[in-house]
């Protein structure tokens, strides 16, 4: 239709030029136009037809097939749900872009952070406790330092490990047999933090150990529960105790410390008693773990039967050595056995190693085997005062035996040996003959033992560490051999 109209409109354009020349001429031959009349009226119906091709071609232009108008609707509707769907994937990427995204507890233990083990090191200290924790990402931190006696050993043992920071030093409570290697740790180490109750002793130990963080210009923080304590991001450490600043009782403030890494966990409880205990049950803090440290060396006066339901421990180690306290005690280790826990100890087992990656749990050390039994009364010492660092005591008509001491007022940190001599009623030499010394300071009992030689002889050498100047230290000495039983004294006084 416009394509007809646009060829009127170009017939008419030419017939207007021709009639234009045949009104000036006044005739037209090749179309007989021969006047300028009939030259006028051919120019108006050429100016007729022209507009009439005209109308034709605009009209033409301004009507769209239907099927043309629902192909447009169809395009624009698809843009604009083309840019609905774009508005909304911005808006998903800016709200992905600007919330905090908190991942599932599943995926925080398979962070980029956890490069190794968490290990944690049961330190055969004798009767005292220290241990020793490597995180994945190799922090360290250190919780006690045993006695003043083990302060070679336990530096020793850290440098064994290629330690070189303490990221992290805990002193639980005041107790020398807790706190007596913490010193030289200190002086011997690099160190982070340190936390220690707030609780004092009055005592060399314990004046040591501050004059330790002050030569290096360190500060202790208090530590009291709920600590968050920053070692490593991989393992979740945190102080639930000391719950009270105060109590007249040092044991019951000790640093309670859990550590957490994936599904294995460790609670670590220092000396506290029942009475923290019954506190930390009452409390809201997560108690169940799959290894517990024995409360006290495993005294009677710890880990009761409501503190080891609520743990749950998979295993129990307990930190003790050679002692005449009777730890651990066998109400204890049935407790333990009965809640059937893997038992481990230092005066059987030696220095025991965990390791977990924190879905397994491996133990470097064989379980001590307990079998419960009926609780048996301990046998309290006796502790005789003594005049003379000698002593001579014979059972009539079998032993006798004769006790010296080689310094009787020793230094600080000093060694002593005990000789004891042993003959028979005829005054002949006893070979192989039980000699059981225990010393007695104050409250605590350190126990020797050794046995006679040919000449009837034995000798234990030991070092007094920071003993008390001034304050007797009583040595009581058993002496058996085939079934017969003698005693004798000695003892030393610090200067």
């Amino acid at each position: 239709m416009s394509n007809f109209g646009l060829i009127l409109m170009l017939l008419a354009f030419a017939s207007f030029f021709v009639g234009l020349i045949g009104v000036v001429k006044g005739s037209v031959k090749f179309l007989k136009l021969g006047s300028r009349k009939a030259s006028g009226l051919f120019l108006g119906a050429s100016f007729v037809v022209f507009i009439v091709g005209a109308i034709m071609v605009g009209s033409d232009s301004s009507i769209t097939d239907p099927a043309d108008d629902k192909q447009v609707a169809s395009n624009v509707e698809e843009k604009k749900e083309t840019m609905k769907e774009e508005t909304s994937e911005e808006t998903e990427e800016k709200k992905t872009t600007n919330a905090v995204v908190v991942p599932p507890k599943s995926d925080t233990t398979k962070t980029e952070t956890v490069n190794g083990d968490l290990e944690v090191h049961f330190v055969n200290v004798g009767q005292g406790a220290a241990q020793v924790i490597i995180t994945p990402n190799k922090k360290v931190m250190v919780i006690d330092g045993g006695n003043n006696d083990d302060e070679d050993e336990m530096v020793a043992y850290l440098k064994q490990l290629d330690v070189t920071k303490v990221d992290i030093l805990i002193g639980t409570h005041p107790d020398a047999d807790h706190i007596g290697g913490i010193d030289a740790v200190i002086n011997s180490f690099d160190i982070g933090k340190i936390y220690m109750p707030k609780v004092q002793r009055d005592t060399k130990t314990f004046e040591s150990v501050l004059q330790s963080i002050q030569n290096k210009g360190l500060k202790v923080t208090t530590a009291k529960a709920g600590l968050n304590l920053d070692l490593d991001p991989a393992v979740q450490v945190k102080m639930i105790s000391p719950i009270e600043e105060t109590n007249s009782d040092a044991n019951e403030l000790s640093a309670v410390v859990r550590l957490q890494l994936g599904e294995q966990s460790f609670l670590l409880t220092g000396d506290i008693g029942v009475a923290t205990e019954e506190q930390l049950i009452q409390s809201d803090e997560k108690l169940q773990s799959t290894v517990l440290l024995t409360g006290h060396h495993g005294s009677d006066h710890s880990s009761s039967e409501a503190f080891i339901q609520a743990v749950q421990p998979k295993y129990a180690v307990i930190q003790v050595g050679k002692n005449g306290y009777g730890h651990p005690t066998s109400e204890i280790l049935d407790r333990l056995a009965n809640h059937e826990a893997s038992i481990y100890r230092n005066d059987t087992d030696g220095t025991i190693v965990f390791k977990t990656d924190g879905k397994e749990m491996k133990v470097n050390k064989n379980a001590f085997a307990h079998t419960p039994k009926a609780k048996t009364q301990t046998a309290t010492p006796v502790v005789v005062p003594v005049t003379q660092p000698d002593a001579e005591s014979s059972s009539p008509g079998s032993l006798k035996a004769t006790a010296t001491i080689d310094n009787a007022s020793p230094n600080q940190n000093e060694e002593v040996t005990v000789t004891v001599t042993v003959k028979d009623q005829n005054g002949a030499p006893v070979n192989g003959a039980n000699v059981h010394l225990n010393l007695a300071f104050k409250s605590k009992d350190t126990i020797y033992e050794s046995l006679t030689n040919a000449n009837g002889v034995a000798s234990m050498s030991f070092r007094i560490g920071r003993a008390a100047e001034g304050f007797t230290v009583n040595g009581d000495i058993t002496i058996s051999h085939n079934g017969t039983t003698t005693t004798a004294q000695t003892g030393f006084t610090p200067r």
